[in-house]
């Protein structure tokens, strides 16, 4: 399903630029509530935002996050990137408080991810005392959805369930 909203005159920073990642926040915050999902938690900086989402029903995860992360300024790098921006997706499951040796053993495994540097679309899997993250991310162009004032996020929508989908099958086998 597409949806294309056109917001009138919309001018809450100097620069649209600067803004493009605000509305794509509340694009995919009304999108993914339109499939049911539930925002619990926003956080908002001016180059992050956090959202946090329960999806009820899912017998899987205790949570989904959305990290929409544009590093704003002046230089050279920030300059590069235009309206391109990092999308990050992490899926959560509560599997109670662990032995602390099994938790050692899952922490030795974890151990070599902490030295590589993450790679785009790689899910990395990690173990915390009471739950089980994996997470991904991809850099996306903003301007693929936000065009002036006119905003299409159906797709972006879409594709974002579908990357909670492999992070939640990702954990399915550490379900406890």
């Amino acid at each position: 399903m597409a949806h294309r909203t056109t917001l009138p005159n919309y001018a809450s920073k100097v620069e649209l630029r600067e803004s493009k990642d605000e509305i794509l926040c509340g694009e995919l915050i009304r999108g993914l509530t339109r499939h049911g999902w539930i925002c619990r938690h926003v956080v908002a900086h001016s180059d992050r935002q956090q959202m946090t989402f329960l999806i009820p029903g899912d017998t899987i995860l205790s949570a989904a996050h959305v990290v929409v992360d544009r590093r704003s300024g002046s230089g050279a790098v920030t300059s590069a990137l235009g309206s391109k921006t990092i999308l990050g997706f992490a899926a959560e499951i509560d599997n109670g408080v662990s032995a602390p040796a099994e938790l050692a053993t899952r922490w030795q495994e974890d151990l070599p991810n902490l030295f590589r540097l993450p790679v785009a679309g790689e899910v990395r899997i990690s173990h915390q005392p009471g739950s089980v993250m994996a997470r991904t991310f991809h850099m996306v162009d903003l301007d693929q959805y936000v065009q002036g004032t006119n905003v299409g996020t159906g797709a972006l929508v879409d594709w974002a369930k579908e990357q909670v989908d492999q992070l939640r099958e990702a954990l399915r086998p550490l379900k406890r």
